[in-house]
Order: C-alpha cells, then sequence, then structure tokens
C-alpha cells in the first residue's frame, strides 16, 4: 500500500475515533440533564403530594376562614 494509502486510512481511523469519543460525551450529557430533570420533578411531586396528604388529613391550613 503506497503512503499517501495508508495515510487516507489513518486520518480515517482517527477521525472515527474522535466521532465516537463526541458521541460519547454527547450521551453523557444527555443523561445528566436527564437526572437532574428527573430529580428536580421528583422533589416537587413529593412536596406536592405531603401538601395534599396533609389537606385530606385534614393537617393543612384553613381555607382562607378567620377565627
Amino acid at each position: 500500500m503506497s503512503k499517501l494509502m495508508q495515510g487516507v486510512v489513518r486520518f480515517w481511523r482517527e477521525e472515527e475515533g474522535t466521532e465516537v469519543v463526541e458521541w460519547a460525551l454527547v450521551g453523557g450529557l444527555v443523561v445528566a440533564v436527564g437526572a437532574t430533570i428527573f430529580i428536580t420533578i421528583g422533589e416537587r411531586a413529593a412536596e406536592l403530594l405531603g401538601d395534599l396528604n396533609a389537606a385530606i388529613s385534614g393537617g393543612g391550613g384553613g381555607g382562607g376562614e378567620t377565627p
């Protein structure tokens, strides 16, 4: 194989490896953002369910009535 062809093959392999690393980084970023969103939604959902439980059981505040 000529030196030019060897250089082209080596360049192609290096670019392919770089592309895999780029996709891995993008995938990691997507996972990190998704985890953050799910954690935030989960905390807010737990808070809302706690408020609902307190309202149903009568432990919540008044309904706007003054004593």
